[in-house]
């Protein structure tokens, strides 16, 4: 019997903004795609500058807590996460079916300043949300307009004897909105049920090339780059899909850092070369899909800056096209009368894509994954 995450999304580092409370009470939906007897939780405090304390966390399959299975830690209730690091929770006999959402209640009864932060905005896998004091169990908003987040829970593993096949989905705040990773969930855990091990690590404002610059603190959340980062991390995955390249053209119009280096297409050109090579170093193959339209303004008609972004857009998805593994999802959802998003497949931004446009990408994505899937199981 081995350990796998049925549910997984990084908490990445908020340390330049964090987040402070005198009370916490958070509750977050996931939904695992594995089925099993055991399971437990993986809580993080990477980036906080002291211990975290949670007096207590619930686990159940209801979003009201009904019969819910007390969550320990070398069999204490309250669980103090150490600074710098992460822990796994005791097992819990709790059996559960692919497919199925489970709730995670966690309290924390003292002041504390948050870092470890992870957020979606579709509710459908995914939902969560923080009350400042721990009397009341916090609703949950259905809405996919709003942002929903949560402090220091990465995953819940399940412990399963079957072979599963592991897809880490990566990039930036494309990824981490749940616009794409959700339609995917839902249908390859219908299609393939008790199969699949999905590991979501979108940071919004995340670059292909650059690391995040420091001018301001919202920059500093945007990670290290995904080069970077992808090198460094442990994930052993069969199959990787990426959304990444929006930020490297549109940051160097705000930050001065990051025009200093001067990325150019060609040189993404090649970052995305250094992806897949890096990729099959790991044994894992590479998919992406070109980039779609942007707007940085909201003007009726375009500004010399966004005609410049999107000529190097134009260039950047040439160059993707030639290469193996990528999906249009760029053409797809663009309106072919203006050049810009479809609005049906706008956020409302021009710049993120709405539960529509991710299924759009989403089924572009489906039958290569399909194929992969397949191709491991001969």
């Amino acid at each position: 019997m081995q350990w796998y995450p049925g549910f997984y999304q990084l908490t990445h580092d908020f340390s330049a903004l964090p987040f402070h409370y005198s009370e916490l009470c958070q509750s977050i939906k996931v939904t695992t795609s594995l089925a099993g007897s055991y399971c437990r939780l993986k809580l993080t405090n990477r980036y906080g500058r002291q211990n975290l304390i949670f007096d207590k966390v619930t686990l159940a399959d209801n979003p009201e807590f009904k019969n819910s299975h007390q969550i320990y830690c070398h069999h204490q209730e309250q669980i103090v996460i150490p600074r710098g690091q992460f822990l796994f929770t005791d097992p819990v006999l709790m059996p559960i079916h692919a497919g199925q959402s489970l709730y995670i209640q966690m309290e924390a009864a003292q002041p504390q300043t948050y870092a470890d932060f992870a957020s979606t905005y579709h509710p459908g896998i995914t939902n969560a949300t923080i009350s400042r004091g721990i009397s009341i169990t916090p609703s949950f908003n259905n809405h996919w307009h709003s942002r929903k987040g949560w402090f220091s829970l990465e995953s819940l593993e399940v412990q399963t004897d079957r072979p599963v096949f592991q897809i880490e989905i990566m990039g930036d705040s494309l990824v981490e909105s749940g616009m794409v990773t959700e339609p995917l969930m839902q249908y390859f855990n219908r299609q393939f049920p008790n199969r699949l091990v999905w590991y979501q690590t979108g940071i919004a404002g995340n670059q292909l090339m650059i690391d995040a610059p420091v001018e301001e603190p919202l920059y500093e959340t945007f990670g290290i780059s995904l080069l970077h980062r992808h090198k460094l991390q442990k994930i052993n995955s069969n199959l990787t899909l990426a959304i990444i390249g929006t930020n490297d053209l549109i940051l160097p119009y705000y930050s001065r850092l990051v025009a200093e280096q001067n990325v150019t297409p060609q040189q993404l050109a090649l970052g995305f070369q250094r992806l897949r090579y890096q990729c099959r170093l790991n044994k894992s193959k590479l998919l992406t899909t070109t980039i779609a339209p942007l707007r940085m303004f909201d003007t009726a008609n375009l500004q010399p800056s966004e005609e410049i972004i999107d000529r190097q857009r134009q260039l950047l998805n040439h160059f993707l096209l030639q290469q193996p593994g990528v999906v249009d999802g760029g053409t797809l959802l663009t309106d072919h009368d203006n050049g810009q998003l479809r609005s049906q497949y706008d956020f409302g931004d021009h710049l993120h894509w709405s539960p529509a446009g991710g299924r759009q990408i989403a089924k572009l994505f489906i039958p290569l994954i399909q194929h992969e899937i397949d191709e491991k199981s001969r």
